[in-house]
């Protein structure tokens, strides 16, 4: 693969990184294209085999970005409607306040809190239970962070190899 389409799929991947970060563009799928798109070039055994640690790493971090924060939020004794209601508003708050990303925590944060509000009708329990929500919310962040870098990591190492000839 050229020098520029290294690059170039090195900034897709950057891309992905910050996706996990900000949470207005998909991680995992640009990550783990770019990788797939540099394996293909590539055409190295290393290179397919840096992609699949990668897929695997994405996979599992996709899987792990769910089922982590929905467990602590069980533990929490909030139900899954809580998350439901949250999440709709954060993507209200996303679309209302386009291109600031700051805007769906904030719908999320809001929403969360009425929700709970009107199942619990005690402010505390649910400034807790949002609260709680905003930890599930950080956990999400950190998996899918943690899966784009690994993956990122992986595909450095590939270039890295490609580059002397393994």
């Amino acid at each position: 693969m050229s020098v520029l389409g290294t690059v170039i799929v090195g900034v897709v991947i950057l891309l992905g990184v910050i996706g996990a970060v900000v949470q207005v563009w998909p991680s995992a799928p640009l990550v783990g294209g770019a990788i797939l798109v540099w394996a293909w070039l590539t055409g190295t055994t290393s290179a397919w085999i840096v992609f699949a640690i990668a897929a695997l790493v994405l996979v599992l971090g996709t899987i792990l970005k769910y089922v982590v924060p929905a467990r602590g939020m069980n533990k929490a004794g909030i139900p899954q409607s809580t998350l439901v209601w949250g999440a709709l508003g954060g993507v209200v708050g996303w679309f209302i306040g386009l291109p600031l990303g700051l805007v769906l925590v904030l719908g999320m944060i809001a929403t969360t809190f009425v929700v709970e509000y009107l199942r619990s009708r005690d402010t505390a329990t649910a400034w807790a239970s949002t609260l709680q929500a905003l930890k599930a919310f950080g956990w999400t962040i950190a998996i899918e962070l943690i899966a784009a870098l690994t993956s990122a990591t992986a595909w450095g190492i590939g270039v890295a190899l490609a580059a002397t000839g393994n």
